[in-house]
């Protein structure tokens, strides 16, 4: 096993220093290879030793906001990219450490994770692994490419609208939004901490699953009824959809009611009509945050993420208030319609990703468009799998199953449900 292990890190490490530099640092913010080579000789040492260690073997990149002792946790930006190496590994790094998995690099994102579409202009912007110059997704876009390309078997982000699913989708891979606070996010740089949630990808569900246990210390077995009961979302999620996501999430409802279970229409229109409260809450916060460094992101930033911040001195203490309440309110509305349903079935997506090229020409409306309905989902405080759609081709991963919050458990199990395995997990 552990010649096997040595193995696969060298052919990893060889197939990165193979890609062109531009290619190679527009995925990594660090790669060491002397270090990476180091810890798996750690690693080794511990296997060997008797230590259980669950995840050992598994390659793991780090998203640029969480801490590892000895390195510099930049957020995808020049401003925080001289300030001193974290002196310790954030919590969950620290348990996936422990577990046994090796930190394959620190991956790129968008600028303090503050977009769905993973532009960086520090370190540039890499290309989905399904289809050259389209956009990774954001804000964890390295990690969704190191997974994408098998690189990696997983890796580490955060979701604060949607930074984990949107790269999964874009790159065909897995990805959770989990439940807000359930994995501790000590050591784990901030944007907006009332939607904050760190979290993996991964190349498949049981990796996914196994890597949120660990990060968050917990058990997530559970089981799930067979047929589920699907909440369909109408005037959320469902509207305004691309003719070609339109088509392949119609598909899928027949797919899933063909396999017995049981789909059923839900208003969820006052759902939909709070998207733009994220829009201030974010804003509001991640200010708060950079507050005293605005003068030098106007050098140094990137302008399209400093407007997004920037958006909250727009803003009156009164609707800032009425923000927060509305949410609230939302929140209580999505888990009374859900009452009874064990998740929701949605696109993970409202299009398909578009190129670079188009977003570098019109990054407000497309960012949204990315965004629209994984941010739905941080609105109403809840948790999501994003997975690959079955038989298509790009494999996007354009389906989502939406759940309460705290029930991640009966979301894993609903997933594999959905996908042929059984219902205990």
């Amino acid at each position: 096993m552990t010649a096997i292990f040595r193995n696969k890190v060298e052919a990893a490490i060889a197939r990165v220093e193979t890609l062109p530099e531009a290619t190679r640092r527009a995925i990594f913010t660090e790669f060491t290879p002397g270090r990476i080579r180091a810890e798996a000789d750690g690693l080794i040492a511990r296997r060997e030793a008797g230590e259980d260690m669950p995840l050992f073997g598994k390659l793991v990149s780090v998203k640029d906001l969480y801490d590892e002792a000895g390195q510099v946790t930049g957020a995808g930006s020049r401003l925080l990219a001289s300030r001193g190496a974290a002196d310790r590994d954030a919590v969950a790094v620290a348990r996936l450490r422990k577990a046994g998995a090796l930190m394959f690099g620190r991956t790129s994102m968008s600028e303090f994770a503050y977009s769905g579409v993973g532009l960086n202009p520090h370190h540039g912007t890499p290309s989905s692994v399904l289809a050259s110059g389209v956009i990774p997704g954001g804000s964890s876009s390295g990690g969704g490419v190191t997974v994408g390309m098998g690189l990696t078997d997983a890796a580490i982000g955060t979701d604060t609208g949607g930074s984990l699913r949107i790269p999964a989708a874009a790159n065909g891979i897995w990805g959770i939004k989990p439940s807000q606070n359930l994995v501790d996010s000590t050591g784990v740089h901030p944007l907006a901490p009332s939607y904050d949630t760190p979290g993996p990808m991964a190349c498949d569900a049981a990796l996914l699953r196994q890597m949120l246990e660990v990060m968050a210390d917990t058990n997530l077995s559970g089981t799930a009824p067979h047929p589920l009961r699907l909440a369909v979302p109408e005037a959320a999620f469902t509207d305004g959809l691309s003719p070609e996501v339109e088509a392949l999430f119609s598909a899928e409802e027949v797919r899933l009611r063909n396999a017995g279970h049981r789909l059923e229409r839900v208003d969820m229109r006052g759902i939909g009509e709070g998207i733009g409260l994220n829009r201030i809450i974010v804003s509001v916060e991640a200010r708060r945050l950079y507050l005293g460094d605005l003068e030098k992101l106007e050098l140094i930033g990137d302008p399209r993420v400093l407007a997004r911040i920037r958006f909250a001195e727009t803003l009156s203490e009164n609707q800032i208030a009425e923000a927060y309440a509305k949410r609230a309110e939302v929140v209580t509305v999505f888990e009374q319609l859900m009452n009874g349903f064990d998740a929701a079935l949605t696109p993970a997506l409202m299009q398909l990703p578009p190129n670079i090229a188009e977003v570098e020409a019109d990054f407000d409306q497309l960012n949204a468009a990315m965004l629209r309905n994984t941010s739905l989902v941080n609105l109403v405080n809840g948790c999501a799998v994003v997975m690959p759609t079955a038989g298509l081709t790009p494999s996007w991963s354009m389906t989502m199953l939406v759940g309460k919050n705290r029930t991640d458990a009966l979301l894993f199990a609903a997933v594999n449900l959905l996908n042929g395995a059984d219902e205990t997990v």
